[in-house]
């Protein structure tokens, strides 16, 4: 792996080039390469616990930016591993401020990997030990067991009527009894605790409902009345309950990694609800927003957090004590990890006051 990453740093832009010396042309012409904070520092260690979010945040005005800077460098497949104890640099080169990971030749280094050639290697440099972009830790509860449906399609799907032992809860190696459409024997099957439904704050309609898998099983017979038998595999940390619905185990598809990016959506959205808590969230915390597949979100996607100005009176105006609305202020970014067809997960990525329901999103703006 040492041998990876060394290879990988020989011949690679660092993370965070501000601007490829090979991609200054039509590219950019009407979009500025992102710029460098003017307290960035000259020299930074990475440390553990750091994620890329944080560094890129560090150095860049715009961190959301950064996998368009990432794309200025394709001879190799991951140029921008970093890892604890790497040293970042800021350099500038012929007229443009980089930053680099020093390879013990400093700006130097920095330099000559932006005029490697294109490698034919086909190592696969991995990302074992790397930084992260955000911990996985904060959202893994919403990664792998947590979906949103259709209320009217969960509705329709066979129930867990009772277990063989007539007990209210059971868990792994109990058998369950399912009534509804007839399963398949043989066929795995997850068995889903229903949640709160979404309802979008602007149309007042139900656009899906949240469930979360607490088991999984196997189906070993299907009776004449069409009741089928499910032995329990495996639970996710809560007991199966009569009233929980069964059907084929959900795929979780996830990126690899996330790559933090403007993003494009169709329209403005809404914080609709903050995950694991009560009434506000802040940096780290998880929400979900009422935009989604449908409107054009998708993993990795950054969204600007505004708060909705305040309602103040204006004792000077011709009307005296004339409500007037401030305008709204800007108070943080999120980013998407998880969409379903009208509702995404997202990740606070930085938060200058408590999120709250309500908050308004737009795709971030500005160089």
């Amino acid at each position: 792996m040492k041998k990876k990453q060394t290879f990988t740093k020989k011949i690679s832009v660092a993370l965070f080039a501000a601007l490829s010396l090979t991609a200054t042309t039509a590219a950019y012409a009407n979009n500025p390469p992102p710029r460098i904070k003017a307290d960035a520092p000259n020299r930074y260690v990475v440390k553990k616990g750091d994620t890329l979010w944080d560094i890129s945040g560090k150095f860049l005005e715009s961190p959301w930016r950064w996998k368009e800077i990432w794309a200025a460098n394709r001879q190799i497949r991951n140029p921008h591993l970093i890892y604890p104890k790497d040293i970042l640099i800021l350099c500038v080169i012929k007229g443009h401020k980089l930053v680099g990971i020093d390879t013990g030749e400093g700006c130097a280094g920095v330099e000559k990997a932006l005029n490697t050639p294109a490698s034919s290697d086909n190592t696969v440099v991995t990302a074992a030990g790397s930084i992260p972009v955000i911990p996985l830790s904060a959202i893994e509860a919403w990664l792998d067991r947590s979906i949103i449906v259709s209320p009217s399609d969960f509705n329709t799907t066979p129930y867990v009527l009772a277990s063989k032992d007539k007990n209210i809860i059971t868990g792994t190696g109990n058998k369950i009894y399912a009534k509804g459409v007839p399963l398949i024997v043989g066929q795995r099957y997850g068995i889903y605790r229903e949640g709160e439904p979404y309802v979008d704050p602007a149309s007042q309609r139900v656009v899906g409902l949240e469930v979360t898998q607490v088991a999984a099983g196997i189906v070993t017979s299907v009776a004449a009345n069409g009741v089928s038998s499910i032995e329990l595999k495996k639970s996710f940390g809560q007991e199966v309950r009569e009233g929980d619905r069964v059907f084929v185990e959900v795929g979780q598809y996830l990126p690899a990694a996330f790559y933090p990016k403007p993003a494009t959506v169709s329209r403005g959205g809404r914080v609709v609800r903050i995950l694991n808590s009560i009434s506000s969230t802040g940096r780290g915390g998880v929400v979900a927003i009422n935009l989604g597949t449908k409107q054009g979100a998708a993993p990795g996607d950054v969204l600007t957090v505004y708060q909705k100005g305040a309602l103040v009176q204006d004792n000077l105006s011709r009307v005296k004590g004339e409500a007037v609305r401030l305008p709204n202020e800007q108070i943080g970014h999120i980013m998407v990890f998880k969409a379903f067809d009208d509702i995404s997960y997202a990740y606070v990525l930085d938060a200058e006051s408590p999120i709250h329901t309500e908050d308004y999103l737009l795709p971030p703006v500005g160089q």
